[in-house]
């Protein structure tokens, strides 16, 4: 920002050249409203009822003063011009006075369009809540479900070709088979051996001892028959029923 250094001895030189440098330096201030952005209110315009009060508000590149008064559609430009007799006699104007407001215009921006932006320390204050979240894809390590093609994948990211037909489970360092951090494991298919059936009996007739033969026939029918059963088939043994995996840790933001 220019400075003029007013406080001298010897005479300063107040020449219109000097005041022309002073408007330019107030014209800094307008540069500021860009980081509200166009259409924004920077203070006040509280809106009580029908009405809403004195404040600023940035449009198109300049800084402006809002003046109160009853809520309406549009938001204008008013210009007022202040004239002054100069010491050759002619009358010009020196001084122009602008401000927004409602009303009819030309040239008019709907008030529904103007926003109030948050305070760069409250938008601070989100950005440190955001990178805390982020941390975990900022660091590597941390993946998010895609449920679009391969080649809709956007710019900066990547398959993790590894996790190809597999799933999740959480770490557990309790159990063998979850104890490590990214621990393949688990099939897509299992052929069960004869130790891995369940222990199955059958119930069959079987002829009472005694009788001279052994097997029934239409010549020599059972007369007599008890109910009998085969022994067991199967060793009970249990089996894995795990989906193909691989070993993760869940974790949530706590703040």
């Amino acid at each position: 920002m220019d400075i003029t250094n007013f406080v001298q001895t010897g005479g300063f030189p107040v020449k219109a050249e000097r005041l022309q440098e002073l408007q330019t330096a107030y014209s800094v201030f307008n540069e500021l409203g860009n980081l509200a952005g166009n259409l924004t209110i920077l203070s006040g315009c509280v809106v009580t009822g029908t009405s809403v009060s004195d404040g600023y508000v940035f449009i198109n590149g300049e800084v402006l003063k809002f003046k109160s008064g009853f809520v309406g559609p549009d938001v204008i430009i008013i210009q007022n011009e202040s004239s002054k007799e100069f010491e050759n006699g002619e009358i010009k104007v020196v001084h122009y006075e602008r401000f927004a407001t409602f009303g009819t215009a030309e040239t008019s921006w709907l008030w529904e369009s103007f926003n109030r932006p948050d305070p760069i320390i409250v938008l601070m204050s989100r950005m440190t809540v955001l990178e805390k979240k982020a941390a975990v894809f900022q660091a590597g390590g941390g993946m998010v479900l895609w449920n679009k093609p391969a080649a809709d994948i956007p710019a900066g990211w990547a398959e993790v070709v590894d996790w190809r037909g597999r799933m999740p489970v959480g770490f557990d360092d309790s159990q063998s088979e979850f104890n490590e951090i990214g621990k393949p494991g688990g099939a897509k298919n299992k052929t069960l051996s004869v130790s891995e059936l369940p222990p199955i009996s059958f119930t069959y007739k079987k002829a009472i001892p005694g009788r001279g033969y052994d097997t029934a026939s239409d010549d020599y029918p059972f007369s007599q028959y008890e109910d009998a059963t085969t022994p067991p088939i199967g060793g009970g043994q249990s089996f894995s029923l795990l989906n193909p995996y691989r070993v993760v840790l869940f974790i949530e933001y706590i703040g």
